[in-house]
Protein backbone atom coordinates (compact mmCIF):
# COMPACT_ATOMS: atom_id res chain seq x y z
CA UNK A 1 0.00 0.00 0.00
CA UNK A 2 1.46 3.78 -0.86
CA UNK A 3 2.23 6.15 1.87
CA UNK A 4 1.52 9.61 3.07
CA UNK A 5 4.27 9.80 5.53
CA UNK A 6 5.01 13.70 5.75
CA UNK A 7 3.43 17.18 5.52
CA UNK A 8 5.62 20.12 5.58
CA UNK A 9 4.15 24.18 5.90
CA UNK A 10 5.21 27.39 7.41
CA UNK A 11 3.00 26.90 10.13
CA UNK A 12 4.20 30.53 11.77
CA UNK A 13 1.60 33.25 12.39
CA UNK A 14 0.22 35.98 10.05
CA UNK A 15 -0.24 39.70 10.23
CA UNK A 16 -3.89 40.73 9.55
CA UNK A 17 -2.61 41.48 5.34
CA UNK A 18 -2.93 37.97 5.05
CA UNK A 19 0.01 36.02 2.92
CA UNK A 20 1.13 32.55 0.75
CA UNK A 21 2.03 29.91 1.99
CA UNK A 22 3.61 27.23 0.31
CA UNK A 23 2.96 23.33 1.29
CA UNK A 24 4.39 20.05 0.69
CA UNK A 25 2.99 16.48 1.18
CA UNK A 26 5.33 13.84 0.84
CA UNK A 27 4.85 10.11 0.32
CA UNK A 28 4.92 7.06 -2.08
CA UNK A 29 5.07 8.09 -5.76
CA UNK A 30 1.14 8.09 -6.42
CA UNK A 31 -0.07 8.35 -3.43
CA UNK A 32 -3.51 9.88 -3.00
CA UNK A 33 -4.55 12.75 -0.25
CA UNK A 34 -7.10 15.40 0.12
CA UNK A 35 -6.93 17.77 1.72
CA UNK A 36 -9.36 20.84 3.57
CA UNK A 37 -8.16 24.20 4.84
CA UNK A 38 -11.10 25.62 7.49
CA UNK A 39 -11.34 28.77 9.33
CA UNK A 40 -12.86 29.64 12.88
CA UNK A 41 -16.36 30.27 11.82
CA UNK A 42 -16.20 26.90 9.51
CA UNK A 43 -15.87 28.33 6.19
CA UNK A 44 -13.25 26.02 3.75
CA UNK A 45 -10.40 26.96 1.48
CA UNK A 46 -11.35 27.01 -2.26
CA UNK A 47 -8.19 25.69 -3.62
CA UNK A 48 -7.89 27.92 -6.89
CA UNK A 49 -5.48 25.51 -8.65
CA UNK A 50 -8.53 23.19 -9.11
CA UNK A 51 -9.76 25.73 -11.27
CA UNK A 52 -9.09 24.78 -15.04
CA UNK A 53 -7.92 28.05 -16.97
CA UNK A 54 -9.74 27.95 -20.42
CA UNK A 55 -9.54 31.32 -22.94
CA UNK A 56 -12.09 29.34 -24.94
CA UNK A 57 -14.55 29.44 -21.73
CA UNK A 58 -13.53 32.84 -20.22
CA UNK A 59 -12.78 30.86 -17.20
CA UNK A 60 -9.88 32.31 -14.96
CA UNK A 61 -8.23 31.17 -11.57
CA UNK A 62 -9.96 33.11 -8.93
CA UNK A 63 -8.09 34.35 -5.66
CA UNK A 64 -7.54 32.44 -2.58
CA UNK A 65 -11.06 32.43 -0.53
CA UNK A 66 -12.84 30.88 2.19
CA UNK A 67 -16.37 30.22 1.51
CA UNK A 68 -19.16 28.10 3.08
CA UNK A 69 -19.86 25.89 -0.02
CA UNK A 70 -17.92 22.47 0.88
CA UNK A 71 -15.22 22.36 -1.16
CA UNK A 72 -11.71 21.11 -0.63
CA UNK A 73 -8.31 19.80 -2.72
CA UNK A 74 -9.96 16.23 -3.29
CA UNK A 75 -8.17 12.98 -4.45
CA UNK A 76 -4.91 14.51 -5.26
CA UNK A 77 -1.64 12.00 -6.67
CA UNK A 78 1.65 12.42 -5.70
CA UNK A 79 4.27 12.58 -8.57
CA UNK A 80 6.86 10.38 -9.95
CA UNK A 81 9.51 11.77 -7.14
CA UNK A 82 6.50 11.38 -4.12
CA UNK A 83 5.27 14.87 -3.58
CA UNK A 84 2.81 17.46 -4.50
CA UNK A 85 2.98 21.22 -3.76
CA UNK A 86 1.20 24.22 -3.58
CA UNK A 87 0.48 27.39 -2.29
CA UNK A 88 -2.35 28.14 0.40
CA UNK A 89 -3.13 32.25 -0.39
CA UNK A 90 -4.49 33.42 3.43
CA UNK A 91 -7.15 36.33 3.15
CA UNK A 92 -6.74 39.88 5.26
CA UNK A 93 -8.43 39.09 8.06
CA UNK A 94 -8.25 39.90 11.96
CA UNK A 95 -7.52 37.30 15.00
CA UNK A 96 -8.78 34.13 12.92
CA UNK A 97 -6.98 30.51 13.06
CA UNK A 98 -6.30 28.19 9.92
CA UNK A 99 -6.90 24.39 10.46
CA UNK A 100 -5.42 22.22 7.83
CA UNK A 101 -6.88 18.43 7.74
CA UNK A 102 -4.83 15.91 5.56
CA UNK A 103 -6.44 12.47 4.51
CA UNK A 104 -5.17 9.59 2.51
CA UNK A 105 -7.31 7.78 0.61
CA UNK A 106 -7.46 4.24 1.35
CA UNK A 107 -10.13 4.17 -2.31
CA UNK A 108 -6.96 4.36 -4.05
CA UNK A 109 -4.65 2.04 -1.83
CA UNK A 110 -2.91 4.76 0.21
CA UNK A 111 -2.84 5.24 4.08
CA UNK A 112 -1.11 7.67 6.48
CA UNK A 113 1.88 6.90 7.99
CA UNK A 114 1.30 5.87 11.49
CA UNK A 115 3.64 8.14 12.15
CA UNK A 116 1.42 10.99 11.27
CA UNK A 117 -1.70 9.38 12.67
CA UNK A 118 -3.10 5.98 13.46
CA UNK A 119 -5.78 6.47 11.19
CA UNK A 120 -6.42 8.10 7.85
CA UNK A 121 -6.94 11.29 9.19
CA UNK A 122 -4.37 14.08 10.38
CA UNK A 123 -4.59 17.64 11.65
CA UNK A 124 -1.30 18.78 9.68
CA UNK A 125 -1.19 21.91 10.81
CA UNK A 126 -2.87 25.41 12.56
CA UNK A 127 -2.09 28.65 11.60
CA UNK A 128 -2.94 31.97 13.60
CA UNK A 129 -3.72 35.16 11.91
CA UNK A 130 -3.31 38.38 14.50
CA UNK A 131 -4.54 41.95 14.09
CA UNK A 132 -1.44 44.74 13.91
CA UNK A 133 -1.09 46.30 17.00
CA UNK A 134 -1.86 49.91 17.66
CA UNK A 135 0.13 51.66 20.00
CA UNK A 136 -1.57 55.07 21.25
CA UNK A 137 -0.06 58.35 23.22
CA UNK A 138 -1.61 60.54 24.96
CA UNK A 139 -1.41 62.85 27.60
CA UNK A 140 -3.68 62.63 31.14
CA UNK A 141 -3.68 64.73 34.33
CA UNK A 142 -5.83 62.92 37.45
CA UNK A 143 -5.46 65.65 40.00
CA UNK A 144 -5.98 68.77 37.76
CA UNK A 145 -8.23 67.56 35.19
CA UNK A 146 -11.46 69.53 35.44
CA UNK A 147 -9.03 73.02 35.23
CA UNK A 148 -7.81 71.80 31.64
CA UNK A 149 -9.75 72.50 28.39
CA UNK A 150 -10.22 68.83 27.47
CA UNK A 151 -8.90 65.74 28.94
CA UNK A 152 -6.85 64.04 27.85
CA UNK A 153 -5.59 67.89 26.62
CA UNK A 154 -4.22 66.92 23.81
CA UNK A 155 -4.12 65.12 20.34
CA UNK A 156 -3.03 61.20 20.75
CA UNK A 157 -0.61 60.03 18.89
CA UNK A 158 -0.90 56.09 17.31
CA UNK A 159 1.40 53.97 15.47
CA UNK A 160 0.42 50.56 13.99
CA UNK A 161 3.08 47.56 13.76
CA UNK A 162 3.16 43.63 13.70
CA UNK A 163 2.30 41.81 16.51
CA UNK A 164 4.59 40.02 18.48
CA UNK A 165 2.26 37.31 18.37
CA UNK A 166 3.53 37.34 14.60
CA UNK A 167 7.29 38.22 14.46
CA UNK A 168 10.08 39.27 16.93
CA UNK A 169 11.34 41.72 14.26
CA UNK A 170 12.73 44.98 15.95
CA UNK A 171 10.92 47.86 14.49
CA UNK A 172 11.94 51.54 14.32
CA UNK A 173 8.81 53.16 14.03
CA UNK A 174 9.54 57.05 14.66
CA UNK A 175 6.12 59.33 16.49
CA UNK A 176 6.97 62.79 16.78
CA UNK A 177 5.49 64.58 19.81
CA UNK A 178 4.17 68.45 19.94
CA UNK A 179 1.24 68.20 22.84
CA UNK A 180 -0.28 71.71 23.58
CA UNK A 181 -1.99 71.42 26.54
CA UNK A 182 -4.33 74.41 28.31
CA UNK A 183 -5.91 75.39 31.09
CA UNK A 184 -9.54 77.29 31.06
CA UNK A 185 -8.69 78.94 34.50
CA UNK A 186 -5.80 79.19 37.23
CA UNK A 187 -2.06 79.07 35.91
CA UNK A 188 0.95 75.87 36.06
CA UNK A 189 4.19 76.03 36.46
CA UNK A 190 6.84 73.63 35.36
CA UNK A 191 7.55 71.07 38.38
CA UNK A 192 9.92 69.36 36.44
CA UNK A 193 10.89 68.11 33.25
CA UNK A 194 9.44 64.95 31.93
CA UNK A 195 11.27 61.85 31.96
CA UNK A 196 10.45 58.27 30.33
CA UNK A 197 8.81 56.75 33.42
CA UNK A 198 6.32 59.49 33.57
CA UNK A 199 4.71 57.64 30.85
CA UNK A 200 2.26 55.17 31.78
CA UNK A 201 -0.65 52.48 30.95
CA UNK A 202 -3.02 50.58 33.37
CA UNK A 203 -4.69 47.62 33.63
CA UNK A 204 -6.91 45.60 35.81
CA UNK A 205 -6.94 42.13 37.52
CA UNK A 206 -9.36 40.15 39.97
CA UNK A 207 -8.24 38.93 43.38
CA UNK A 208 -8.98 35.23 44.17
CA UNK A 209 -8.90 35.46 47.48
CA UNK A 210 -10.07 37.83 50.87
CA UNK A 211 -7.46 38.84 53.25
CA UNK A 212 -5.61 41.17 54.23
CA UNK A 213 -1.61 42.07 54.79
CA UNK A 214 0.90 42.41 51.92
CA UNK A 215 0.12 38.86 49.85
CA UNK A 216 -2.49 38.91 47.86
CA UNK A 217 -3.59 36.23 45.43
CA UNK A 218 -4.58 37.30 42.42
CA UNK A 219 -6.85 35.18 39.37
CA UNK A 220 -4.20 36.00 36.99
CA UNK A 221 -0.45 37.54 36.86
CA UNK A 222 0.28 37.76 33.45
CA UNK A 223 1.97 41.16 32.42
CA UNK A 224 2.30 42.16 36.03
CA UNK A 225 5.47 43.01 36.94
CA UNK A 226 7.78 44.45 39.97
CA UNK A 227 7.21 48.47 40.36
CA UNK A 228 3.84 48.69 39.25
CA UNK A 229 1.48 50.44 41.49
CA UNK A 230 -1.70 48.69 42.69
CA UNK A 231 -4.73 50.74 43.92
CA UNK A 232 -8.31 49.29 44.54
CA UNK A 233 -10.94 49.30 47.25
CA UNK A 234 -9.11 48.70 50.82
CA UNK A 235 -5.69 48.84 49.12
CA UNK A 236 -3.54 51.49 51.13
CA UNK A 237 -2.31 54.17 48.93
CA UNK A 238 1.28 54.12 47.68
CA UNK A 239 0.99 50.22 46.99
CA UNK A 240 3.69 49.09 45.05
CA UNK A 241 4.28 45.18 43.82
CA UNK A 242 7.30 44.06 45.61
CA UNK A 243 7.90 41.07 44.24
CA UNK A 244 5.64 38.17 42.30
CA UNK A 245 5.19 34.27 43.12
CA UNK A 246 3.85 32.01 40.14
CA UNK A 247 0.61 30.02 42.12
CA UNK A 248 -0.55 30.12 45.76
CA UNK A 249 1.00 29.27 49.11
CA UNK A 250 0.30 25.29 49.70
CA UNK A 251 -0.83 25.57 53.53
CA UNK A 252 -0.44 22.09 53.92
CA UNK A 253 3.23 22.18 52.71
CA UNK A 254 4.37 25.13 53.79
CA UNK A 255 6.31 26.13 57.59
CA UNK A 256 6.67 29.40 59.52
CA UNK A 257 10.05 29.62 57.93
CA UNK A 258 9.29 27.67 54.67
CA UNK A 259 6.42 28.94 52.37
CA UNK A 260 5.60 26.52 49.38
CA UNK A 261 3.57 27.63 46.89
CA UNK A 262 2.29 25.42 43.72
CA UNK A 263 0.75 25.98 41.04
CA UNK A 264 -2.54 24.97 39.61
CA UNK A 265 -3.85 23.26 36.47
CA UNK A 266 -6.51 25.39 34.41
CA UNK A 267 -8.24 24.51 31.02
CA UNK A 268 -6.69 26.45 28.27
CA UNK A 269 -8.32 29.41 26.00
CA UNK A 270 -9.94 26.68 24.13
CA UNK A 271 -10.93 23.92 26.75
CA UNK A 272 -9.15 21.34 25.26
CA UNK A 273 -6.09 21.06 26.76
CA UNK A 274 -4.71 21.72 30.64
CA UNK A 275 -1.98 24.43 30.99
CA UNK A 276 -0.74 26.14 34.03
CA UNK A 277 -2.84 28.27 35.74
CA UNK A 278 -2.00 32.33 34.70
CA UNK A 279 -3.10 32.35 38.88
CA UNK A 280 -0.54 33.76 41.38
CA UNK A 281 0.59 35.95 44.31
CA UNK A 282 1.95 39.75 44.56
CA UNK A 283 3.81 40.84 47.38
CA UNK A 284 2.82 44.85 48.18
CA UNK A 285 4.33 47.31 50.32
CA UNK A 286 1.83 48.37 52.06
CA UNK A 287 -0.72 46.17 54.59
CA UNK A 288 -4.45 46.21 52.62
CA UNK A 289 -7.63 44.51 53.33
CA UNK A 290 -9.50 42.84 50.19
CA UNK A 291 -12.47 41.30 49.15
CA UNK A 292 -12.70 37.92 46.66
CA UNK A 293 -13.29 39.32 42.93
CA UNK A 294 -12.16 42.57 43.69
CA UNK A 295 -10.86 44.49 40.95
CA UNK A 296 -7.45 46.18 41.27
CA UNK A 297 -5.87 48.63 39.19
CA UNK A 298 -2.33 48.48 38.29
CA UNK A 299 -0.32 51.30 36.86
CA UNK A 300 3.38 50.17 34.87
CA UNK A 301 5.63 53.10 34.24
CA UNK A 302 7.90 53.38 31.20
CA UNK A 303 8.69 51.17 28.48
CA UNK A 304 10.12 48.24 30.59
CA UNK A 305 6.98 47.70 32.35
CA UNK A 306 5.29 47.80 28.73
CA UNK A 307 7.45 45.08 27.93
CA UNK A 308 6.63 43.08 30.70
CA UNK A 309 3.12 44.11 30.22
CA UNK A 310 2.10 42.51 26.43
CA UNK A 311 6.28 43.01 24.98
CA UNK A 312 5.72 46.69 23.73
CA UNK A 313 8.97 48.83 23.36
CA UNK A 314 9.59 52.04 22.82
CA UNK A 315 12.33 54.86 23.43
CA UNK A 316 12.24 58.89 23.83
CA UNK A 317 14.42 61.10 22.94
CA UNK A 318 14.33 65.14 23.06
CA UNK A 319 11.51 64.99 25.95
CA UNK A 320 10.34 68.34 27.17
CA UNK A 321 7.52 70.36 28.61
CA UNK A 322 7.86 74.27 28.13
CA UNK A 323 5.28 77.06 29.24
CA UNK A 324 4.40 79.79 26.49
CA UNK A 325 4.76 83.54 28.14
CA UNK A 326 1.98 85.48 29.27
CA UNK A 327 2.41 88.99 27.24
CA UNK A 328 0.00 91.49 28.20
CA UNK A 329 -0.26 95.52 28.52
CA UNK A 330 -0.40 97.84 31.04
CA UNK A 331 -3.49 99.82 31.46
CA UNK A 332 -2.29 102.54 33.22
CA UNK A 333 1.13 104.60 33.44
CA UNK A 334 3.26 103.43 36.65
CA UNK A 335 5.72 105.66 38.10
CA UNK A 336 7.80 104.02 41.35
CA UNK A 337 4.99 101.39 42.20
CA UNK A 338 5.29 98.26 42.56
CA UNK A 339 1.80 97.59 41.77
CA UNK A 340 1.93 97.04 37.82
CA UNK A 341 -1.61 97.29 36.35
CA UNK A 342 -2.43 95.34 33.24
CA UNK A 343 -5.40 94.37 30.77
CA UNK A 344 -5.22 90.99 32.19
CA UNK A 345 -3.69 88.43 34.78
CA UNK A 346 -4.72 85.23 33.21
CA UNK A 347 -1.72 82.75 33.83
CA UNK A 348 0.27 85.16 35.99
CA UNK A 349 1.20 82.85 39.27
CA UNK A 350 2.06 84.79 42.23
CA UNK A 351 5.99 83.16 42.87
CA UNK A 352 9.43 84.01 43.28
CA UNK A 353 10.17 81.91 39.44
CA UNK A 354 7.56 84.37 37.50
CA UNK A 355 9.66 86.66 36.00
CA UNK A 356 8.44 90.46 34.68
CA UNK A 357 9.85 91.93 31.70
CA UNK A 358 9.68 95.01 29.21
CA UNK A 359 10.85 98.27 27.81
CA UNK A 360 10.72 100.28 30.72
CA UNK A 361 11.10 97.16 33.36
CA UNK A 362 14.56 97.57 35.72
CA UNK A 363 15.95 94.35 37.05
CA UNK A 364 14.37 91.12 36.84
CA UNK A 365 10.92 91.54 39.41
CA UNK A 366 9.16 88.54 40.43
CA UNK A 367 5.45 88.58 41.07
CA UNK A 368 4.48 88.83 44.65
CA UNK A 369 0.65 88.78 44.67
CA UNK A 370 -1.71 89.00 41.68
CA UNK A 371 -5.03 90.59 42.05
CA UNK A 372 -6.97 89.14 39.39
CA UNK A 373 -8.08 90.94 36.19
CA UNK A 374 -6.98 93.93 37.97
CA UNK A 375 -3.32 94.17 38.49
CA UNK A 376 0.29 92.63 39.76
CA UNK A 377 2.12 93.45 42.94
CA UNK A 378 6.01 93.33 41.21
CA UNK A 379 8.80 92.87 43.60
CA UNK A 380 10.25 95.85 43.09
CA UNK A 381 9.05 99.54 42.52
CA UNK A 382 8.46 99.92 38.29
CA UNK A 383 8.16 102.89 36.29
CA UNK A 384 6.41 102.02 33.03
CA UNK A 385 4.35 103.71 30.48
CA UNK A 386 0.20 103.35 29.57
CA UNK A 387 0.09 100.57 26.86
CA UNK A 388 3.20 98.82 27.61
CA UNK A 389 3.93 95.47 26.22
CA UNK A 390 4.72 93.82 30.13
CA UNK A 391 6.08 89.89 29.42
CA UNK A 392 5.87 87.25 32.24
CA UNK A 393 7.88 84.42 32.10
CA UNK A 394 7.56 80.68 34.73
CA UNK A 395 3.69 80.33 34.56
CA UNK A 396 1.25 80.45 32.06
CA UNK A 397 -1.96 78.98 30.78
CA UNK A 398 -0.37 77.21 28.09
CA UNK A 399 2.39 74.71 27.84
CA UNK A 400 3.94 72.33 25.00
CA UNK A 401 5.04 68.72 25.39
CA UNK A 402 7.41 67.59 22.74
CA UNK A 403 9.02 64.77 22.32
CA UNK A 404 10.47 62.12 19.82
CA UNK A 405 9.15 58.24 20.33
CA UNK A 406 10.87 55.31 18.86
CA UNK A 407 8.37 51.94 19.02
CA UNK A 408 10.78 49.14 19.07
CA UNK A 409 8.25 46.34 19.33
CA UNK A 410 4.56 46.23 19.01
CA UNK A 411 3.44 44.46 21.57
CA UNK A 412 0.38 41.33 21.63
CA UNK A 413 -2.22 43.61 21.69
CA UNK A 414 -3.10 47.44 21.28
CA UNK A 415 -1.57 49.64 23.90
CA UNK A 416 -2.81 53.28 24.91
CA UNK A 417 0.69 55.26 26.88
CA UNK A 418 -0.26 58.27 28.95
CA UNK A 419 2.10 61.25 29.67
CA UNK A 420 1.51 62.17 33.65
CA UNK A 421 0.66 65.77 33.31
CA UNK A 422 1.05 66.45 37.18
CA UNK A 423 4.26 64.93 37.65
CA UNK A 424 5.55 67.88 35.23
CA UNK A 425 2.87 70.47 35.26
CA UNK A 426 1.39 72.14 38.94
CA UNK A 427 -1.17 73.57 38.55
CA UNK A 428 -2.63 76.91 40.81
Amino acid sequence: MKEINNFVIDSSSLTSAGGSRQYTVFGSPDAVFSMIVVNEAGQLYNFPEKTVVSEDTDTIRPKGNFTSTPVGLFKQKLNKQGEYTSVIQFPPSTDEKYTVVLQAEPGFDTSLSKSLSKNNVYHAAEIYQYQDTIVTFAVQSDGSSGTYTSNPPATQKQTTGFSTSVTSLKFNRKVNISWPVALGSSQFVIARQPEINDFFFITTKLTSNDNSGREIQMADISGLSVGMAVSGSGIAAGSIIKKIIPGYKDENKSTATDHVYSIPKALNSENNAMIDSPGGTIFINNSSTWGLGATLTFKGFGSAHAEAFNNTKFSVSNLAVTIDPVVTTTDSAVSGSTTIPITSTNGIKAAEGVIMSGIGVTGTPHVDAVSAGVNITASSAQTIENGQTVTFTGSSRNATVTADIVVEKFGKDNLTIYLELDNILTVG
